[in-house]
């Protein structure tokens, strides 16, 4: 659900690596301690001392060799270590940029610590589904600073919700949004791509060029938006039927439709 158990198997997996790398790291310095009982030749044994060992000079160093060898820790261990923390790096830098990233670490997180019902559980999730079915389309910042609620339990009574098929949400760029699920298709089509910001600006923008149109690149220059911004709002907008090629050509320039015209009148 909204990429929660994803997460969940990461973080799993990010937790044992470390913990592997890091035991593997202990055992590994634990092997290679010096052996007490070993009794090396000293420089106070003179030349019958010496002569009297069995073993050759030559082994007292292999022994020693290898007991360096082993004191340090493993690079394949630090590996472990290493894989594990830049998963967890990953995860808080994309929480921090991505609001859908957020939701489902909240949802991963948060949710399993405030399963515990309390009296306000039905309180604020009948606040959460009235806000929710008078705003359709709101994500999930706005729907949290709205009613006043905290990032964990606005996650889990959004999760609630879902689960119980009373709303519904789809990803919008780094956002989520979320609507009541008894809307019709046509209603949720309407409210899954909101005529709002950027998108608002091209729709203006496109009905004073009339039915001359603008191309991508002309929208991009008027409006002071990249390319590739550019791009993904048309590609949404065209698939909402708000606005259509002038021409079949691939290249032809932009022109508002007629549910286009109607989304701008007030």
């Amino acid at each position: 659900m909204n990429g929660s158990w994803l997460v969940r198997f990461f973080l799993f997996a990010a937790v044992a690596s470390i913990a592997f790398g890091l035991a593997s790291n202990h055992e590994a310095a634990q092997n290679g301690e010096p052996n007490e009982n070993f009794d090396a030749p000293t420089e106070e044994m003179g030349p019958a001392d010496a002569s009297d060992d069995d073993a050759p000079e030559s082994d007292f160093k292999n022994v020693e060799r290898e007991q360096e060898e082993a004191g340090g820790p493993s690079e394949e261990h630090n590996i472990f270590v290493g894989f594990g923390a830049g998963i967890l790096a990953v995860i808080f830098v994309g929480s921090g940029v991505f609001e859908v990233v957020k939701i489902a670490v909240l949802m991963a997180v948060m949710t399993p610590l405030i399963t515990k019902k309390s009296k306000n559980d039905e309180l604020n999730r009948g606040r959460i589904l009235g806000f929710i079915e008078g705003n359709a389309g709101v994500h999930f910042s706005a729907l949290r600073d709205a009613l006043g609620l905290a990032n964990g339990v606005t996650a889990h009574h959004l999760q609630s919700l879902e689960v119980t098929n009373q709303i519904i949400s789809w990803r919008d760029g780094k956002l989520r949004r979320y609507a009541a699920s008894h809307l019709s298709i046509d209603q949720r089509t309407s409210v899954a791509h909101p005529i709002i910001g950027t998108r608002l600006a091209i729709l203006e923008t496109l009905s004073n060029a009339g039915q001359i149109g603008l191309s991508n690149s002309d929208l991009a220059q008027e409006l002071h938006l990249s390319r590739q911004l550019t791009s993904y709002h048309v590609k949404s907008l065209s698939q909402a039927s708000l606005i259509e090629k002038t021409h079949s050509k691939r290249r032809s320039p932009w022109k508002l439709t007629t549910k286009g015209f109607n989304a701008l009148t007030p």
